[in-house]
């Protein structure tokens, strides 16, 4: 409902809707309006469609062009043998990990690190080629999807497959490294000892799990580390929807999930870098690539009737002084209907739990909206609810109207909010 009393005077009628902020973009790779989208297809958010600010610095940031076509981007990527800069988000994630562990001064003499799923990533050839030693690891070969990862040539079970030919001389990178076969859900408790000064894992975090799993990786690894040490992660992270798509073995995150983790994670004393979802220029969604292998920043996968729009995020974490007890993982998010007892009585048939996967393609409330209405008895512009219906006012209303007995419909709370505004303000005389 909007009640709204009337000025002094009329005025000019301003400009209807305030300009928002928009993104520049080359008039070649504009977003399609949202009414040409494919059916089941949304829009990039527009909280994401907004260029990146301070791009040398190093912070938690969602992949972009502009990001992806620093100088030193390029110059990462031909240090560790992965040729020239491709405009691949790929090549993004292992150029960011590279950059933060740099810049933080881990990737020198003396340092140690532990990678996660490595796979045949050229990022451990390249810390052990600045100096460090390391641990590489990727899950067991009896385990999970393993043999997905083996088939497209992304797993590795031996030290000699991590190797990246023409970085280093195989025989200086043995001497610097080892291969450990490690579940990511169950790191073994002989590495949670303090004793690394980095850890990293690229684009792994999201086939853990769902959400709280992830969290949990995130935050064991974390026990790997040394006061001080950095962990540089990457995962996925979806554009055009708020609502997760999660399943056990691949994860599209949303920004409430990656703010979600952040208060976790710093309630826990330590420090994660700035976040910056900044997208930076999209491409038109006709030219948007279908398949990984293929070079893009933006991607889009099709999973039932949804069509996602989905990037890579980059979280760079600085260990605290020390290990405190995990808290609760995710917070517990305000749920319509879960109130103390004895106040106002909803039968619990009439609550519907939002939750993810109500139906197809249904996303939960936004959480925004999830809290009780406040000053009840109040006139305000207002939303409907369950507890403003109950008010035995309303009845009151509807009864004197010839609308019957209250029976929890919002049409009938439009008509009695409407009666009640305008009998406040002594207009029904």
């Amino acid at each position: 409902s909007l009640i709204i009393i009337k000025g002094a005077k009329d005025v000019p009628v301003p400009e209807i809707l305030p300009k928002r902020a928009v993104m520049w973009v080359k008039p070649t790779v504009l977003p399609r309006s949202v009414a040409s989208y494919p059916i089941g297809m949304k829009p990039i958010l527009p909280e994401f469609l907004v260029d990146s600010t301070e791009l040398n610095a190093v912070k938690s940031r969602l992949a972009s062009y502009e990001h992806m076509q620093l100088p030193w981007m390029e110059e990462y990527l031909l240090a560790m043998g992965e040729g020239e800069n491709r405009l691949h988000r790929k090549q993004w994630e292992f150029a960011v990990i590279a950059q933060a562990l740099d810049r933080h001064g881990k990737l020198a003499t003396g340092k140690t690190g532990l990678g996660f799923a490595v796979g045949l990533e050229p990022l451990a050839t390249y810390f052990a080629k600045r100096g460090a030693r390391v641990t590489v690891s990727d899950m067991p070969m009896q385990q999970g999807n393993q043999g997905d990862w083996a088939h497209t040539a992304q797993h590795s079970d031996n030290i000699d497959k991590v190797w990246r030919a023409g970085v280093m001389p195989l025989e200086e990178f043995r001497a610097r490294a080892n291969f450990r076969a490690i579940d990511m859900n169950n790191i073994p408790s002989d590495l949670m000892q303090g004793q690394y000064d980095f850890v990293w894992s690229c684009g792994s975090l999201e086939h853990v799990g769902r959400a709280q799993k992830s969290l949990e990786f995130i935050i064991n690894s974390l026990r790997c580390l040394k006061p001080g040490g950095v962990a540089a992660h990457t995962t996925e992270f979806l554009l055009n929807d708020k609502v997760t798509h999660e399943d056990t073995y691949l994860n599209f995150f949303t920004e409430r999930e990656i703010r979600d983790w952040v208060a976790v994670i710093e309630s826990m004393g330590h420090t994660v870098l700035p976040l910056e979802f900044a997208a930076g220029t999209i491409v038109n969604v006709d030219a948007l690539a279908e398949h990984r292998m293929d070079d893009h920043i933006q991607l889009m996968d099709t999973h039932g009737t949804r069509r996602l729009i989905h990037t890579s995020i980059s979280l760079i974490i600085i260990k605290g002084a020390k290990d405190v007890p995990v808290p609760e993982i995710l917070p517990k998010r305000a749920v319509m209907g879960e109130r103390p007892s004895g106040s106002l009585a909803i039968s619990p048939s009439a609550i519907v739990r939002p939750r993810h996967g109500t139906s197809t393609g249904s996303p939960p409330i936004l959480p925004e909206f999830l809290v009780d209405p406040t000053e009840l008895n109040d006139v305000k512009s207002r939303l409907a609810s369950y507890e403003h219906m109950q008010l035995p006012w309303m009845e009151e209303y509807l009864l004197a109207m010839g609308d019957g007995q209250n029976r929890l419909h919002r049409k009938q709370w439009e008509f009695a909010v409407i009666a009640q505004a305008l009998d406040r303000h002594g207009k029904l005389a």
